[in-house]
């Protein structure tokens, strides 16, 4: 690549993506002094790209009015799928893609679903939609031929019509029970994703490896890592810039200074001299466990060059082992969780160490501790039983509930309780101190579920317990005597009276989420996306999204339910809105009223369409539709697909369906606890492959 600045350039795409597809697009085009040549220069960067980020460019391309151009850039049609392949991997994204927004189970526009086989072939109004081994007489191929559909969207690009008019003449095999638009709003790859420690896997894995608690100086050194796909610890988002290399390098030194290094470094040889064999010794058994497995040739003859320099300046063995472990400390196995996905011997060398890196980073966001390493190196962990075991033994370790904790923080966006800041003509009573006191309250009510009752995830959501301050007990207006919880240093409030209580959704951590104002589309939203795993597209371009006008004194509910009646607006937001119909009763910071300050009766009764389902299911009160989530197979499915994304650090999707579908099986037939979930990812095809 002989333009190191367009190649820089090209990669940084998210933050200047207008700019890069005017390039991209370009025969040519003057950038940096020099002409730059699409297919020389640009071409190569574009397919090198991962399939996410050079799906996103197509997209942003189509959106400009680009997509005639697209047909040099996107894959090639593959004659090599077939059958089931090229339906779950091609024509199935595709529909769901495009067509079942508005031909699913729920709209069926022109008596069209799309979602079910039967259905689809059934056909609606304009005839039979799928015509097996005939995609002339096919009215879903004359409709996308000619342009007609998707209606207000993109047309189809040349290449997704030849996928589809193929699959059709091919004899349209369908081998799904049903579509879900929600596997396919991600591009998974079977690729594992190099991945850098965040902030709080760093911090464990120093104390973990060497014993020194840096967590301080840490959180303090390092940039926050971002949140991307609902979670921080997104692969593809862990980036390393030049604050990250500096606070690495002062993080080092301060670690070296805080370690009695020889007496480290007598865990792993006595008395090691400066000879070749003493001091290789020393750094293949420290670095083993440092850098979490074998050292490499090169990576051995690196760190002996730093014992040579030292011994050669007159240093002493203190020193040269303090420089080693200094350099261990900032080499990329470290601070980065990497994987050889190679199929030679040196790789397969390295699977069972990975692998135990997999599990230990999940269970506990640590590395694996010394049984786990034992395992690995005897090549113990390709049995079932012996991983069951370990995991069983790791889900004992405190850390294990840190983790989870860690988990549920980043699910709910706990971190958005620093920045709470209501209005203050609107909530002149608020007190900073309640935003801390609603992300306890949360914590503690989940360590409570899921750690000391051995709950069900699902009871998350209609457990009639909850912890409090006195002031968040004031504030939610509970007047019941608790006892005070010495574990958690909140008083413990039994709900089961209380029918206003009870559960994740009735805590003013997740309450908040639809700001001062309450609003339903954002509680929606949530209901909608993180406990249904449901899907809404932002409206087609040119559509009028001005806000549908409301009356003053009018309730949320009202103004919603214009919203939902609106033509422009109601197609998308009768799928999410009604979802929060039963928190109207709770303001903007979680407290219960009857009645608004207009003096409108809050209601509290509203319906569920669950994704897939053509009726909706109607609830008559806050505590029935807390039941109703609860008992809900998608919800609990909901949560093995965040529990696993979480577990692997990358958005999953339909390459990964079927094994979440294993998990979710496999879990449930356990009781669908927390650890259940655990133990079905662990010996799941998603841990071990």
């Amino acid at each position: 690549m002989a333009f190191p600045l367009v190649e820089r350039f090209l990669r940084m795409h998210v933050a200047y993506g207008a700019f890069a597809m005017a390039l991209a697009f370009s025969s040519s085009i003057f950038l940096f002094g020099q002409v730059v040549d699409f297919e020389r220069d640009i071409r190569p960067i574009f397919d090198d790209l991962p399939e996410p980020e050079r799906l996103k460019l197509i997209e942003w391309a189509k959106q400009g009015g680009l997509s005639s151009d697209l047909e040099s850039l996107e894959k090639p049609v593959s004659e090599e799928l077939h059958g089931q392949e090229l339906f779950e991997l091609e024509i199935a994204p595709l529909l769901a893609r495009s067509c079942l927004e508005c031909h699913d189970a729920a709209t069926k526009e022109g008596a069209l679903d799309l979602s079910r086989k039967g259905s689809a072939f059934k056909g609606g109004d304009s005839g039979d939609a799928i015509v097996a081994g005939d995609s002339s007489r096919s009215a879903i191929w004359e409709l996308v031929e000619s342009g007609d559909m998707p209606e207000d969207r993109p047309s189809l690009s040349h290449r997704e019509k030849d996928l589809l008019a193929r699959w059709i003449d091919e004899g349209a095999d369908w081998t799904l029970d049903w579509i879900d638009p929600a596997t396919y709003t991600q591009e998974s790859s079977t690729e594992n994703w190099i991945r850098r420690l965040t902030v709080a896997e760093y911090v464990e894995t120093v104390r973990a490896s060497v014993g020194v608690d840096i967590e301080a100086e840490a959180i303090e050194r390092l940039p926050n890592d971002l949140r991307a796909d609902g979670f921080s610890n997104t692969a593809y988002n862990l980036t390393v810039d030049l604050e990250h290399v500096n606070a690495y390098a002062e993080l080092a030194a301060l670690i070296i200074d805080r370690l009695d290094v020889l007496q480290f470094a007598k865990r792993f040889y006595e008395n090691p001299k400066f000879t070749d064999k003493d001091i290789g010794a020393l750094i293949e058994n420290m670095g083993q466990w440092v850098l979490r497995g074998p050292i490499e040739k090169h990576e051995l003859v690196a760190f002996r060059g730093i014992s040579t320099t030292v011994a050669s300046s007159g240093g002493t063995m203190e020193e040269s082992i303090s420089y080693i472990l200094e350099a261990m400390l900032q080499a990329p196995r470290f601070i980065y969780r990497i994987e050889d996905q190679s199929s030679s011997k040196e790789a397969s060398k390295h699977r069972e160490y990975e692998l135990a890196s997999r599990l230990s980073y999940m269970i506990w966001g640590a590395p694996p501790d010394e049984s786990l390493m034992e395992a690995a190196e005897a090549g113990e962990l390709s049995s079932d039983e012996t991983i069951d075991a370990h995991v069983f033994r790791m889900l004992q370790d405190p850390r294990a509930i840190e983790q989870s904790r860690r988990f549920l923080y980043e699910w709910l966006d706990l971190n958005r309780m620093d920045s709470l800041s209501p209005n203050s003509d609107k909530f002149p009573d608020w007190d900073p101190v309640l935003a801390q006191s609603m992300r306890d309250e949360t914590l503690s009510f989940f360590e409570e579920v899921v750690w000391n009752q051995d709950r069900p995830l699902s009871d998350l959501l209609n457990a009639q317990v909850t912890f409090a301050t006195p002031e968040l007990a004031k504030h939610y207006g509970i007047k019941r005597k608790g006892i005070v919880d010495p574990e958690f240093g909140l008083t413990r409030y039994d709900l089961s009276k209380d029918s206003s209580r009870g559960g994740l959704l009735t805590q003013g951590s997740v309450l908040t989420m639809g700001g001062d104002d309450a609003s339903m589309v954002t509680r929606g939203l949530f209901a909608l996306h993180d406990l249904l795993r449901g899907t809404v597209k932002d409206p087609p371009p040119g559509l009028d999204t001005t806000p549908v006008p409301s009356s003053p004194g009018q309730s949320q509910r009202a103004i919603s339910e214009n919203r939902i009646g609106d033509n422009s607006c109601g197609g998308c937001h009768i799928k999410f809105e009604p979802l929060a119909f039963g928190l109207e009763r709770y303001d903007g910071l979680g407290t219960y009223y009857k009645r608004d300050v207009f003096g409108n009766r809050l209601r509290q009764d509203g319906e569920i369409l669950f994704p897939g389902e053509s009726e909706p299911v109607e609830f008559k009160t806050s505590s029935e539709l807390m039941d109703i989530l609860a008992e809900s197979d998608r919800v609990n499915e909901t949560f093995v697909w965040k529990l696993s994304q979480f577990a692997m650090g990358r958005p999953l999707g339909a390459r990964e369906a079927a094994a979440i579908q294993a998990i979710h099986k496999e879990s449930k037939s356990r009781g669908g606890r927390y650890a259940d979930i655990i133990a079905a990812i662990a010996s799941s095809d998603l841990m071990r492959n």
